[in-house]
């Protein structure tokens, strides 16, 4: 909390949002809900899956990490080798700033 002369008032948390997207269906012995608690499992407290979406044989899942700058790329990296170690490389991490994304195994 931060004063703001009158009283207190929350602090900002600067943040990072990241879209996860599946540009194919996820093999028979995966879901999207099991692809979203390794997400939430990966990031712990320094953030959360937000959304998420299907359709046209794609999908994907909204993060926001609770961070910015060089510790909100580590973390990026984190999910992207998290997705790698489950066999999801092909999956697509596209941090808000870029236009497409890079497969996951490109990120680690």
């Amino acid at each position: 909390m931060l004063s703001d002369g009158g009283g207190m008032v929350p602090a900002i948390v600067p943040c990072m949002f990241v879209e996860i997207i599946g540009d194919q269906h996820l093999p028979d012995a995966v879901d999207r809900d099991d692809v979203e608690e390794l997400l939430e499992q990966t990031l712990g407290d320094e953030g959360s899956v937000t959304g998420a979406g299907t359709g046209d044989g794609r999908w994907h899942l909204d993060v926001e990490i609770d961070t910015d700058g060089q510790q909100a790329q580590f973390l990026v990296q984190r999910l992207a080798q998290a997705l790698v170690d489950a066999g999801l490389g092909w999956v697509r991490v596209r941090p808000e700033a870029e236009d497409a994304g890079l497969p996951a195994s490109a990120l680690v």
